[in-house]
């Protein structure tokens, strides 16, 4: 037993000394930085110009290449790919990725959405600079390429609302209209809007919600749900009459082929679950209520330092937002709950009850007291 015991302890000694060995010679091999080559950037080449288009946006915009430091070792790496204004000063810089990898593909619509972050305008061909960063560890200094300058025209992801005024959503008044908002997509909108059949059920659709901006109704939307929707007789405006069951629907509106589709659907409250609130269950949960697109707002009874998180549907799927989508709050009245596996907030405010606004289109809530 004692002959076993030590040639064990024979080995774990050899092998600790050979480890040692071979961590000396690789600490002597890269310990002189001067000797080390920084990341190099091959593609793109300096001043080539990239067009981004809509109709584009899933095909291969751009890869970008560069090569590997060399410390005389095989050392894992992290790259960060970064992009500024031309000339900036990378202070405060876009970043594409954080990768192992020595290239980066961006699609049209990865790209734009990098360039639309850094201000550049829409349509027009302007310069960002792109840089590449090495790191090993927090004992070998980081490593920068030298900075490329390329052009890009990207394009807008941002089209205007357009809106539904009339009785058969809410009434004649502007001040009622139902914004129908764009899916990201030229001329094609979508919502979750009340619709009622008790009254005229007459409505229209408008670019803006005021009367001066009318576009029409089946004057123009020719293609739509006749068991829902029909010519309203007698106005002489183009306006349609609501045919169907009174309530809430989704409405899908293309103005470039001339179509509507609707589908009904129930409320769409949003759900309020936690022992901040009223438990973690769905009995009698607590719901605010839908005001416009993706908005919802209502009062609300916190319990101070307890959690909670908000769901689309009185269930935990299929859609629930955390702060990991709703990053935009007051943290002297919710926070980051620290250690949990969902993404749930914590009610640090006083206990009381609270006015709570959730804008999903701004990743916003604002819990204000009563």
């Amino acid at each position: 037993m004692k002959n076993i015991y030590r040639l064990f302890m024979l080995f774990v000694v050899i092998l600790t000394t050979l480890s040692s060995c071979s961590e000396d010679k690789e600490l002597e091999l890269i310990m002189n930085p001067e000797d080390v080559s920084a990341p190099s950037i091959t593609a793109p080449s300096a001043g080539e110009q990239f067009e981004l288009t809509l109709d584009n946006k899933d095909e291969l915009a751009m890869v970008i290449r560069w090569n590997r430091p060399d410390y005389g070792v095989n050392l894992k790496m992290d790259f960060t790919v970064d992009i500024d204004v031309k000339d900036g000063d990378f202070s405060d810089p876009i970043n594409l990725a954080i990768t192992t990898s020595d290239s980066l593909a961006l699609t049209q619509a990865e790209l734009n959405e990098k360039i639309l972050a850094l201000g550049l305008p829409v349509g027009q061909m302007s310069d960002f600079d792109i840089r590449i960063k090495s790191a090993v560890n927090y004992q070998i200094p980081e490593e920068f390429s030298e900075v490329i300058t390329v052009s890009a025209t990207p394009y807008s992801t941002i089209f205007p609302s357009i809106y539904m005024i009339g009785a058969g959503v809410g009434g004649w008044d502007p001040a009622l209209a139902v914004e129908v908002a764009s899916t990201g997509e030229p001329q094609k909108y979508y919502t979750k809007a009340y619709f009622d059949a008790d009254g005229d059920g007459n409505f229209r659709f408008f670019t803006a919600p005021d009367w001066g901006s009318s576009y029409g109704g089946w004057d123009k939307l020719t293609s739509y749900p006749t068991d829902l929707l029909q010519p309203k007789a007698g106005d002489g405006d183009p306006n349609f009459e609501f045919i169907g069951t009174t309530g809430w629907y989704e409405i899908w509106v293309d103005t470039n082929s001339g179509s509507i589709d609707m589908k009904a659907t129930t409320e769409p409250w949003l759900y309020l679950t936690g022992d901040a609130t009223h438990g973690w269950n769905w009995d009698n949960p607590t719901k605010i209520k839908w005001v416009g697109h993706e908005i919802w707002e209502g009062d609300v009874t916190f319990t101070q330092n307890n959690f909670f998180r908000f769901f689309e549907q009185a269930d935990w799927g299929p859609v629930g937002y955390g702060h990991d989508i709703l990053t935009n709050y007051d943290t002297n009245i919710i926070i980051v709950a620290e250690g949990h596996g969902d993404p749930n907030y914590q009610f640090v405010a006083t206990s009381g009850s609270y006015h709570v606004v959730v804008n999903k289109r701004e990743a916003s809530v604002v819990i204000t007291a009563n």
